[in-house]
């Protein structure tokens, strides 16, 4: 079977292109018009565009906002592992789950490229996520039932062995061996670090945890670690820029681009100390975490983490997000993003004694 044609610039995606994308899956389809409204870069790029269809568009009722989502620019071929693991999450994963996520039309990926067309959720009033606006205890809470669920899914599922069917998804690990790992690792050079931790995000960072050795030494006990316990499949990027909340409060994820096969702490650390503001954090987390775990249970996970287990998982992954915020290039995240979200987990960190601060 040929692979499908994807653009690779914002201009080659034309009414004729997104014609012949939706057409086998609504027959007759033609999309007469489309006008690109806006433009959002970012580590995937968004175009925000309005499509005019023919009758047979019409009356499948295809939506006339729509999201276009993938790689389109300068740094695409760094991360393109990321656009094809999204569109085939939306083909594959997606319609065996039972999570809030956006509709979608057309999800393919090929050797160069993953695109994904959805659609525009602020039409119907949906609220995206944003980190300067921390979740509510109730909010919170949601989110974490629906990553319990996604965990449950594949806990401890043969599928996710090297040769199983989910086998194709990229091992979760802080820095691997393929590229994203030459990216950690190029972010830990003496230069780069001291460039990133000159910017504003760096100066709510408690001064210890600015330490470029001791985040690297914590990061590769963080890889040992990660290879306990259960695997599942995990979101891998679970923070706010990447959720949303509908127009009845029901959390929702749009991002998929770094889903793996890993271990369940990764997410729930990663969200809910990145979704919280740090007093509210300090004073829920425990019941927010308990919550957790009984959600496994509800979702069919037989033999979850104990208690003891799970803060220990907490506390060792901590230092990813903690790292990846501090790193965080501004075209890929705007600084006041990384500024608000990196000193949440570097005061995490204290006050778990976490590595870097303590031995894991």
């Amino acid at each position: 079977m040929n692979e499908p044609w994807l653009p690779l610039v914002p201009e080659d995606v034309t009414a004729q292109w997104l014609s012949d994308a939706l057409a086998p899956r609504y027959p007759g389809t033609r999309v007469e018009r489309i006008d690109i409204s806006e433009i959002l870069w970012g580590t995937g790029t968004k175009m925000m565009a309005t499509a005019t269809y023919n009758d047979a568009g019409q009356a499948h009722g295809l939506p006339r906002a729509l999201c276009i989502k993938a790689g389109l620019a300068e740094h695409r071929e760094l991360v393109k592992f990321c656009y094809q693991t999204e569109a085939r999450f939306f083909a594959e994963l997606a319609p065996r789950l039972t999570l809030g996520l956006p509709h979608i039309f057309y999800a393919a990926a090929n050797a160069d490229q993953g695109m994904v067309v959805m659609e525009d959720l602020r039409p119907a009033g949906a609220h995206i996520c944003r980190v300067q606006q921390p979740l509510t205890r109730d909010q919170a809470t949601a989110f974490l039932d629906d990553l319990a669920a996604l965990h449950a899914r594949w806990w401890g599922s043969p599928a996710l062995e090297d040769d199983g069917d989910l086998g194709w998804l990229m091992r979760h690990d802080p820095l691997p061996d393929e590229a994203w790992g030459d990216f950690g690792r190029g972010q830990l050079q003496p230069e780069t670090w001291a460039h990133y931790m000159g910017l504003p995000r760096s100066l709510g960072i408690p001064a210890a945890c600015r330490d470029r050795e001791r985040v690297h030494a914590a990061l590769q006990q963080l890889r040992h670690f990660g290879e306990q316990g259960p695997r599942c499949v995990i979101h891998g990027d679970a923070h706010l820029g990447n959720m949303y909340l509908t127009r009845e409060g029901r959390p929702g994820f749009l991002d998929w681009q770094t889903t793996r096969r890993g271990h369940w702490a990764q997410d729930v650390t990663y969200f809910y100390i990145s979704a919280l503001d740090p007093l509210d954090r300090r004073a829920w987390e425990k019941d927010l975490v308990v919550g957790y775990l009984a959600a496994l249970t509800r979702h069919g996970v037989a033999n979850p983490p104990s208690e003891e287990e799970a803060w220990r998982a907490i506390r060792a992954h901590i230092v990813y997000g903690l790292f990846y915020w501090m790193v965080n290039p501004v075209e890929w995240q705007a600084e006041e993003n990384n500024a608000a979200t990196a000193p949440r987990f570097g005061w995490a960190a204290v006050d778990h004694a976490a590595p870097p601060l303590g031995p894991l």
